[in-house]
């Protein structure tokens, strides 16, 4: 087969399993996609640890791998104005959890709080001018968004992830 046809297939399995709605054909891929991690624990931990790192959106409401929330910090335009380092060095500092579960993990808030900076830097400078307090200003509006009662705020949709 060629990849193109063991995609099709794959897909036309994948498709077949989940619109079956049938917990033995669920256990079947289940115990399939079992076998290939274990291979690639064993073979290619890198690339078994970057499926499990998309894997654990299903556990969050707000949820981005550590590389999907690099790629869209180096896109943002005005520039992010905090690295991984500085973000984190100000949370602790603050005494602000990263991860809120199920609300939030900690890629989700850091990318959140650099989205409403770049966004609206000058706008919240007009009201916050000190540096400590515009974080504590923008990490309590990320909380707003990914702690949103109706849910509407969705991290990985507003990315086209």
């Amino acid at each position: 087969m060629t990849a193109n046809e063991l995609k099709e297939q794959y897909i036309s399995l994948y498709d077949y399993m989940a619109s079956s709605r049938d917990p033995k054909n669920m256990k079947a891929f289940g115990r399939a996609m079992n076998g290939m991690m274990d291979w690639f624990i064993a073979n290619k931990p890198e690339i078994a640890e970057a499926w499990i790192d998309k894997l654990e959106a299903i556990r969050w409401k707000n949820y981005l791998t550590p590389s999907e929330a690099d790629s869209i910090i180096s896109a943002m335009t005005p520039p992010a104005p905090w690295t991984r380092d500085q973000w984190k060095a100000a949370m602790e500092k603050n005494g602000f959890e990263m991860e809120e579960w199920p609300c939030y993990n900690s890629c989700a808030l850091y990318v959140t709080m650099n989205m409403i900076m770049s966004r609206s830097s000058a706008t919240l400078a007009k009201y916050a001018s000190d540096e400590n307090k515009m974080f504590e200003f923008v990490h309590a509006l990320a909380l707003d968004k990914l702690k949103d009662a109706d849910k509407r705020f969705d991290i990985r949709h507003y990315f086209s992830l």
